[in-house]
């Protein structure tokens, strides 16, 4: 008896010791892989707690270049731009955003259309994180804007390919197991430590793993229910804007990976694309987004950006072929200006005419 306890107590050293080394491995790993993509270790930027919006920004929303100063604000509209990374800025400079070349276009460009740009774009945010902070945006300013831009697309491909639900965003696994791990089995009463195994690395790379490696199939169900209520969130917030005097605009993004357009071929040797080439990688994010385009086509707010960085003389996507350089965020907002321009002109407090 007392050899098989010792015996007992060998085996359970070595599962500890391998579940440490598992979970030290996966974080060399997810470590590696977010310094090779983002050039650094983290993934996205530092973030505080939010009990609308779960987590925002540290410092709170972007500032934004080019606005009108503080006399002129009030004769001009007020537009709230939401989004993941690539709204907030993949970029050091505040005046290189979308949000701040958008500025530029509608305050110095004829014909203008004076207004004041908000940049409420949030690192690793989806169209879900983006309906709630939408909430809280309404809930803390007034008056509410003339038009709300969305600027979506790529988080919601990238999150349903790792978690394959509807429900996916950033730390969703370890802030559903905060929640639900106590009551969900006899381990939760450890209710700490099993909070930590839903947030560990480890679940992290599996997650990562299935999203390069297991194929989603067209017509999977998960993928229908991510349409469906995908739809339903972005005609929710399309009511909301309305019910408040607002436009709403959704601008659906160019991704390197989903692109059909024509595309000079020496441009494209020279980007500097690192993942999404091989696997299931491309396959899963190609997938999702012509399923999300497909059911938002015909909606009177969507806008299909999807081909128009086609016409680039020079690179424009940094290595994960979603994030963009200089270039690429001023070409999506002088488009994005035009579109603004011809859909809002005759908005009341504009000073241009009725379309």
């Amino acid at each position: 008896m007392k050899k098989f306890l010792h015996g007992m107590l060998r085996l359970l050293k070595w599962l500890v010791a391998a579940a440490v080394l598992l979970e030290v491995l996966s974080f060399l790993v997810i470590a590696a892989s977010n310094y090779w993509i983002y050039g650094q270790v983290r993934d996205g930027d530092p973030i505080r707690y939010d009990p609308y919006a779960l987590f925002v920004r540290k410092d709170g929303p972007r500032p934004t270049a080019h606005n009108p100063g503080p006399g002129e604000a009030k004769h001009c509209q007020t537009f709230w731009l939401f989004g993941g990374s690539t709204m907030s800025g993949a970029t050091e400079h505040d005046d290189r955003t979308i949000p701040s070349f958008l500025a530029a276009v509608l305050n110095q460009q004829e014909p203008r259309l004076p207004a004041q740009v908000v940049n409420l774009g949030e690192p690793s945010f989806n169209s879900l994180m983006e309906s709630k902070y939408l909430q809280k945006a309404l809930i803390e300013n007034s008056p509410p804007p003339q038009a709300i831009i969305f600027y979506d697309g790529a988080n919601d491909c990238a999150y349903f390919a790792q978690l394959r639900t509807s429900d996916a965003h950033h730390g969703y696994r370890g802030l559903r197991g905060m929640v639900e791990s106590y009551h969900r089995s006899f381990f939760g009463l450890l209710k700490p430590l099993n909070a930590a195994l839903y947030s560990s690395f480890t679940r992290e790379l599996y997650d990562k793993i299935r999203q390069g490696l297991v194929p989603i199939e067209p017509d999977s169900p998960a993928l229908r229910h991510l349409v469906a209520v995908t739809e339903k969130r972005y005609d929710y917030v399309h009511q909301v804007a309305a019910a408040f005097g607002s436009r709403f605009l959704l601008f659906w993004q160019p991704c390197w990976w989903v692109e059909n357009g024509p595309v000079a071929q020496e441009v494209r040797d020279r980007e500097p694309i690192v993942v999404g080439r091989h696997f299931a990688l491309r396959h899963n994010f190609e997938v999702t987004y012509e399923a999300l385009a497909a059911r938002l086509r015909d909606k009177p707010y969507f806008i299909d950006f999807r081909n128009v960085l086609c016409s680039r003389t020079e690179p424009v996507y940094q290595p994960d072929g979603i994030h963009l350089q200089d270039a690429g965020r001023e070409m999506v907002a002088r488009r994005m200006g035009v579109v603004v321009k011809e859909r809002l002109a005759g908005a009341p407090g504009s000073g241009g005419s009725s379309r």
